[in-house]
């Protein structure tokens, strides 16, 4: 269990490391590769952020409707079947973005990450307004 503990917090202060590594290379970019990186880095802080979103939501559930399990139930599993159609429809509409450049050609797979990171946080953004007011869930 000890090993397992310490591989965690090395991949994690690994990730963070890389991460800020990446963004202090993205303020002055000289060579290809360092915008790919750039590009990546963005792409994780990105699904980080949309998977902090996503876990707040979840939590707002369980905890406003605490009194009521099934019903908290409920909700989850419409935000869970939300956000896998929601993560299909990201994906298949990057490639879509895609489909004007070359699949073997580096911007291709530049141009996906890009689209993934953009709408990763504009889902963010959305599911946290959700977890803000509310307003989004109870309307009829």
């Amino acid at each position: 269990m000890n090993r397992l503990v310490r591989f965690i917090a090395l991949s994690f202060g690994l990730l963070f490391a890389s991460t800020a590594f990446a963004e202090n290379n993205c303020k002055v970019i000289t060579v290809s590769w360092q915008y790919l990186e750039c590009i990546e880095a963005e792409g994780k802080a990105a699904d980080a952020k949309l998977n902090a979103s996503y876990k707040k939501l979840m939590a707002r559930f369980a905890s406003e409707r605490a009194e009521d399990p099934a019903e908290a139930e409920a909700f989850m599993a419409i935000a869970k079947d939300s956000q896998r159609a929601w993560l299909k429809l990201r994906d298949t509409t990057c490639l879509l973005e895609a489909t004007d450049i070359d699949p073997d050609a580096v911007m291709h797979s530049t141009l996906i990450n890009s689209c993934i990171a953009r709408m990763s946080l504009e889902r963010a953004v959305y599911l946290d307004g959700i977890v803000a007011d509310g307003s989004g869930m109870w309307l009829i």
